[in-house]
């Protein structure tokens, strides 16, 4: 049987947001949109799965059309667009918050802190800018230590790349089966539950809706994708992803324009020949 004519296999695609959905224009193209549709017409439920808040993501819901569940913050929150509808919940505990916290401010970072309904900042401004741009989610400035102890999302460390990548391999190392430390942008080391990954949220969703893992699509780009690309049936990373993602991946779409990589995935995925596996 053909490619063309062959059942589609896989009935639910997560998709990661920036530099998959979204190129550097922090827009959905036409192509992008209509690689959705076409999995939609196949009869593939398709969420999105970001490491952004939950309700920064919402808009994107709105835009394309979706009433689904929201695959927010890493995996740390799956919840329904419009019942709110909790799937799974992994917060970094306040004890653990309010040490790093604590840690990361008398380093010298910059410091977010993620809370339900909220970023709170304090430290170097022109990155907490920075993120600000990048996520058109604003941060309220405040006095952090009033603010810890209680359960956060996450708790982020903003600083120079070098300094940051550093500080990764020193608090891994620390922190290993305690917390996830993840370095989503070149000067932001994440910390989060160890359940706060995608694979995590996209396992629940998956079992909440009695669709098995080989059934599961997963598209993304960055560090913090790697673990759905791995745990789903078909993980396709994005060509100009980290390496994390490519070696998660079992197919990466083709190289093109940024903002059409999403769509390339999928045709990629669509026409590949029976029986084979792209590496």
């Amino acid at each position: 049987m053909s490619s063309a004519n062959r059942p589609f296999e896989y009935a639910l695609a997560a998709i990661d947001i920036d530099e998959t959905l979204i190129g550097p224009d922090k827009k959905i193209g036409l192509a992008n949109r209509k690689a959705i549709a076409e999995l939609q017409s196949r009869g593939c439920r398709v969420v999105l799965a970001s490491g952004r808040r939950h309700a920064n993501m919402l808009p994107y819901y709105a835009e394309l059309g979706l009433d689904d569940y929201v695959v927010s913050c890493q995996g740390a929150r799956v919840q329904h667009a419009t019942t709110g509808e909790i799937l799974h919940r992994a917060e970094v505990d306040p004890a653990s918050a309010a040490s790093l916290v604590a840690e990361g401010l008398a380093r010298g970072f910059g410091i977010l802190l993620w809370l339900d309904d909220q970023v709170l900042g304090q430290g170097d401004s022109r990155l907490i800018g920075k993120y600000e741009h990048l996520a058109d989610d604003p941060v309220a400035r405040v006095d952090l230590a009033a603010a810890v102890p209680q359960s956060a999302e996450k708790v982020v460390w903003l600083g120079e790349p070098d300094l940051i990548n550093k500080t990764r391999a020193e608090m891994h190392d620390r922190l290993d089966n305690k917390l996830l430390t993840t370095i989503t942008e070149s000067w932001s080391l994440e910390f989060t539950a160890l359940e706060a990954d995608k694979r995590h949220g996209l396992a629940a969703l998956a079992l909440r809706l009695g669709i098995p893992r080989e059934a599961v699509l997963a598209f993304g780009d960055g560090n913090n994708d790697a673990g759905m690309l791995a745990w789903a049936g078909m993980g396709v990373a994005m060509p100009h992803g980290r390496a994390s993602a490519h070696a998660a991946a079992r197919i990466v779409a083709p190289e093109g324009d940024r903002e059409s990589a999403l769509a390339r995935g999928v045709e990629h995925l669509l026409r590949r020949p029976d029986g084979v596996m792209v590496a």
